[in-house]
């Protein structure tokens, strides 16, 4: 049974899978399975999403894990490894939207970032994994969490889980200071 299905059922969730499409292409053959996963962990509606593709063409869309929030959020937020390079760049032209902490880069709105970078166990978290968290701005009722190169095991899925609950717990305190 593969993580996405054990995953969902563990937490009484839903599992889906389309059937294996094959394309034949110039370049070969190409194998396409598109799987979805939905469920709740601690009052967070999370779904994942993998489009499984083989055979000849090497490429693939690699998971995309997302707690979607029960309203929109103000805040559009990107958080990313940093390269060699954007170190370079961020020492010569600082910039107020986007923080460098520790290995990741953190861009957006400059109060937001800072409420962010205080809280440690996100930070502790980021420091093991490799991630791409966005929060689209046409779409700000959703956290993406999008691995490069899969989830190993449930541990790790539990990971991500944790890192995307207590961003989204971040924008709920600031939800609720806001209203004061």
């Amino acid at each position: 049974m593969n993580l996405n299905k054990n995953f969902a059922q563990k937490n009484d969730g839903y599992y889906e899978e389309e059937n294996i499409k094959n394309i034949f292409s110039i370049l070969g053959r190409m194998v396409y399975q598109p799987k979805k996963a939905k469920f709740l962990i601690n009052g967070s509606k999370i779904s994942m999403n993998l489009d499984e593709v083989g055979g000849a063409i090497p490429t693939a869309e690699p998971y995309r894990i997302t707690l979607h929030l029960s309203r929109n959020n103000l805040e559009s937020i990107e958080i990313y490894p940093v390269t060699f390079l954007e170190k370079i760049i961020r020492k010569l032209f600082p910039s107020k939207n986007k923080k460098l902490k520790n290995k990741f880069i953190f861009q957006g709105s400059e109060k937001f970032i800072e409420q962010l970078v205080k809280e440690k166990s996100l930070l502790e978290n980021l420091q093991k994994q490799k991630v791409y968290i966005r929060i689209p701005k046409k779409n700000t009722s959703k956290i993406i969490l999008t691995p490069p190169h899969g989830i190993e095991d449930e541990a790790q899925l539990e990971r991500f889980i944790e890192i995307l609950q207590c961003i989204e717990q971040q924008i709920k305190t600031k939800d609720v200071s806001r209203n004061y």
